[in-house]
């Protein structure tokens, strides 16, 4: 499958099963010979995901060169002007201690402002999917983001619509466990109907392709079951791992072993904390995607994307 974000792919897809995805950034050394985390080339990939997250199809994808700087700046303003992301910028970059109380008070302050845009490139590059509506680009108001899915993807070729969500915790459990009380929350009744009507609602401002297909499978779309039966549900845990600091090759059998044994581990307690009514019913993909450090993440996260507002 060719990547559109991930084009050196530097991430490597471990586990690939009907439920379950796992993935690992690769390695490589640095110019004494030491193995190193690829920090910047992950960053540069989830950065690259930036103006698609912001504009999805709303816009002509085939900008003119010219125009290309003014629309990668115009962009990363618009993820700015998303209140939780400026403030953790001021807070990573600014060094501003005195904003940790009103972080740690933020909703989304566990599950890592970035993990939408992760969640939206594995989509993307590993599943072959399209982004139906912009969360960015439809706002309540300005500085706050449009409700909902983390992801409102389709497949471009059957009628498959992935609603997904994502968490960016230091405790991987805690994540998982965020994850599944999303899960219980948002896949029911009311909650999928009120969500199908804002998605509808969307589409009938813009010309996206298959805009006219996916307004006519929305409107008559009416019973939970139908619904649920249209759906794939990623669900993305980013959290840090000792892998790295452990094994220097992420491609060897011994990494891959350990790997697995912590994806299996923590597939496991999913499946036994997710107590949703309609678990047998909901096609559920877990995707876990174990980073060396968090915050070191966030802040080159941080710097790339202030560095493109500026440009």
């Amino acid at each position: 499958m060719t990547r559109i974000f991930d084009k050196k792919k530097i991430i490597l897809l471990n586990i690939s099963e009907t439920d379950l995805n796992s993935f690992l950034v690769d390695t490589d050394i640095d110019d004494c010979g030491n193995s190193c985390f690829m920090l910047n080339e992950l960053a540069n990939t989830i950065i690259n995901v930036i103006p698609e997250y912001v504009f999805a199809h709303y816009e002509n994808p085939n900008i003119p060169q010219n125009d290309t700087v003014d629309k990668l700046r115009q962009a990363a303003k618009s993820i700015y002007k998303i209140s939780e992301y400026n403030l953790m910028r001021r807070y990573y970059l600014d060094k501003d201690e005195s904003l940790e109380d009103e972080i740690k008070n933020l909703k989304s302050y566990n599950r890592g402002e970035f993990g939408e845009l992760l969640l939206h490139l594995l989509l993307r590059d590993f599943k072959a999917t399209i982004p139906l509506i912009s969360k960015v680009y439809f706002k309540d108001s300005a500085g706050v983001p449009a409700h909902g899915f983390d992801s409102v993807h389709v497949s471009p070729d059957e009628k498959i619509l992935w609603l997904g969500e994502s968490k960016f915790y230091t405790d991987s459990k805690r994540g998982i466990s965020e994850l599944i009380e999303d899960l219980l929350s948002h896949f029911k009744t009311d909650y999928l109907n009120e969500q199908f009507s804002i998605i509808k609602k969307n589409l009938e401002n813009n010309s996206i392709p298959m805009r006219d297909n996916w307004i006519d499978v929305l409107s008559n779309c009416n019973k939970l079951s139908d619904k649920i039966n249209i759906i794939n549900i990623p669900l993305l845990c980013i959290y840090p791992h000792d892998i790295y600091e452990l094994y220097s090759n992420m491609k060897d059998n011994q990494t891959i072993i350990y790997h697995k044994d912590n994806v299996r581990e923590l597939k496991k307690y999913f499946d036994s904390n997710n107590n949703h009514p309609l678990k047998k019913n909901l096609n559920i993909i877990l995707m876990l995607f174990p980073v060396k450090n968090k915050k070191e993440l966030a802040i080159k996260l941080h710097e790339k994307l202030w560095h493109m507002q500026n440009m």
